[in-house]
């Protein structure tokens, strides 16, 4: 036994020497990963030393998208007869629509209904048992809505002229936004957050710490886009029944307000 330690103790020493520089390598890199992760928000063990700081951030901008429904509807005894009217009156919306410049990939059937009326007739009655009220059959309703996208707004007027005048039977809109809501809300975000950084860059140092991490982030919206008109605008809302209403587009706020904690040391 001891001519063989002998013979192979500079291979042991050598292995072990190799196994300790790998074994000290691993719990460099493996501490060096555990220290890198802290810099991400809410790893590594829950922050004792936090601040929290809130940010708003305000966006005002023109919509760049109008949208309208409006849905044509008739009914008659005949199925077939209230089909053939509102087809004919959706025709001509559209056939006005297109050539007041809408695009006809933004006219598109938002949904299209059939059922029958009925009419319930009321029995008089002076004595028990009473006879059940009767129903009798008025017609058949159809009904077609229809959606319109305008990214042209100086046309919204137009169309709702025109909506207004070729037997629409119920119109929504126009509803003004914009074609990509989450750029503006990211925007408004962007805002909130380097405010929150600002104010926890000053707050840090009137305390006299260091900020660490970012340990919990929340947004909370500011709703929905609010239109704004100026007084011009407003004031030019007056239409006449012998022209088009007039819409102003204004801008709208879209706001975001953060919370952020980040811990300190």
């Amino acid at each position: 036994m001891q001519p063989f330690m002998e013979k192979y103790q500079h291979i042991i020493i050598r292995l072990i020497v190799v196994i300790g520089v790998f074994l000290a390598l691993f719990l460099i890199i493996a501490t060096f990963g555990q220290v890198k992760s802290y810099k991400y928000i809410g790893s590594g063990l829950p922050a004792s030393n936090v601040i929290t700081v809130q940010g708003h951030g305000e966006v005002e901008k023109a919509p760049d998208t109008a949208k309208f429904s409006f849905t044509v509807q008739n009914e008659d005894k005949n199925t077939a007869t209230a089909q053939d009217v509102v087809s004919k009156k959706v025709a001509q919306v559209k056939a006005d629509l297109l050539a007041a410049g809408v695009e006809e990939k933004y006219l598109t059937t938002d949904s299209y209904n059939s059922y029958p009326d009925y009419q319930y007739n009321t029995v008089e009655c002076f004595r028990a048992p009473c006879p059940s009220s009767q129903q009798t059959l008025k017609g058949y309703i159809v009904s077609q809505t229809v959606k319109v996208s305008l990214k042209d707004l100086t046309k919204s007027e137009t169309v709702a002229g025109i909506l207004g005048k070729d037997g629409v039977t119920s119109i929504d809109g126009p509803n003004l936004g914009f074609e990509d809501p989450h750029e503006v809300s990211n925007e408004a975000r962007d805002q909130a957050i380097a405010d929150a950084k600002t104010q926890a860059d000053v707050l840090a140092k009137q305390l006299g710490v260091s900020l660490v991490r970012i340990v919990s982030f929340n947004e909370n919206g500011g709703g929905n886009p609010m239109p704004m008109y100026n007084k011009a605008a407003l004031s030019a809302v007056a239409p006449t029944a012998a022209a088009a209403p007039s819409i102003p587009t204004g801008v709208q706020t879209v706001t975001s307000d953060v919370t952020i904690t980040y811990e300190i040391r």
